[in-house]
């Protein structure tokens, strides 16, 4: 359990299993989470078989029947530059419980279900509007003409360097343009911007609130707690296992990441809107330590590290209570008791 004993809703989860259960199984994965005391986990639809239609829903729900998580299991399903596809996704959402929401990769990361080019997106936005949607879309935001690989490449023993091949420029392009297309396209759902890297981002969202979208915001531990910094502090070894997508980015903007948390007050309209996700994604064992380690950061011990942060900050409980559990169940409407 967590050092303050709450009860964890984690709204991000890459549980892998299928064709990819040597990253990690379902039950494995919830195993991990429950010893910090996560009690609902959402699954995010990044396999080589994506979740975009009934079938795969019913495949993975009965999945996590099968490795005895069923209760604590909620899943995304994946959004597609096929209009006829986000119209039945939109149709799972409402017929299916289990359903969250969806779930737009904006840029390519782990998986195969990148829709970078923004005529695309506008046409799943359009889409959306027209069929009335008014429930959750997460959004990975990173342009994808903005991500310069090379960056990387030549620096395998200085994992730091993957924030110069994913800069917070990809973030800030992606978002802005996020909250163009929702704009132009009357899109009436709840748009989730998904692990904010970035403290220019939030200052994008406030900009899109005033244009009277619903935007909320999904932070994580270990983009509000590291930095690149701290990453060459740590050595070779241990940060290659913090290379992600979105990458983490420098200590400016950890400390402005970490200074909304800090400032945030139930009168703010971001408030309740705002809530800590783990994107907990494991690969194969040993692979973040070779020369080019995939993306992906699975340490669920980061919850605790990020709870301690948070009392040495004069965080209340209260508001702890709110971004690790009761702020994910009024954003999603979850039938589930506020603590």
């Amino acid at each position: 359990m967590n050092i303050l004993e709450i009860p964890i809703i984690d709204p991000h989860v890459h549980f892998r299993d299928e064709e990819w259960s040597g990253k990690a199984t379902m039950d494995q994965v919830a195993a991990e989470g429950r010893k910090v005391g996560i009690e609902h986990f959402f699954d995010m639809p990044n396999l080589p078989r994506p979740v975009i239609n009934r079938q795969r829903v019913d495949e993975r729900i009965q999945l996590a029947r099968d490795r005895g998580i069923y209760d604590l299991y909620h899943l995304y399903v994946g959004l597609t530059a096929d209009s006829v596809q986000v119209l039945e996704a939109v149709d799972l959402v409402d017929q299916y419980d289990e359903v969250a929401g969806l779930k737009l990769f904006g840029g390519e990361s782990t998986g195969y279900l990148a829709v970078a080019d923004y005529e695309e997106q506008e046409m799943i936005y359009q889409t959306l509007s027209d069929a009335g949607y008014k429930d959750i879309l997460a959004v990975h935001c990173e342009d994808q003409e903005t991500i310069d690989n090379d960056a990387w490449k030549f620096n395998p023993e200085r994992p730091w360097t993957w924030a110069d091949a994913r800069s917070a420029i990809a973030e800030l392009f992606s978002v802005s343009n996020q909250i163009r297309i929702a704009d132009d396209t009357d899109f009436k759902g709840k748009l989730q911007i998904l692990h904010v890297s970035s403290k220019e981002t939030i200052y994008l969202i406030r900009q899109g609130i005033k244009k009277g979208l619903d935007i909320g915001i999904e932070l994580t531990p270990h983009h509000t707690l590291y930095s690149v910094e701290r990453l060459q502090d740590m050595g070779v070894k241990k940060a290659k296992n913090f290379k992600c997508n979105p990458s983490i980015k420098d200590e400016e903007n950890r400390r402005g990441l970490w200074g909304y948390l800090h400032n945030l007050s139930p009168e703010d309209p971001l408030y309740y809107k705002t809530y800590i996700g783990s994107d907990y994604a494991p690969h194969e064992p040993g692979a973040k330590q070779g020369d080019n380690p995939p993306s992906g950061i699975a340490d669920y011990s980061l919850y605790n590290e990020f709870i301690k942060y948070a009392q040495n900050d004069a965080f209340s409980m209260e508001m702890l209570k709110d971004l690790l559990h009761n702020n994910a169940i009024r954003r999603f409407g979850l039938d589930i008791e506020l603590i």
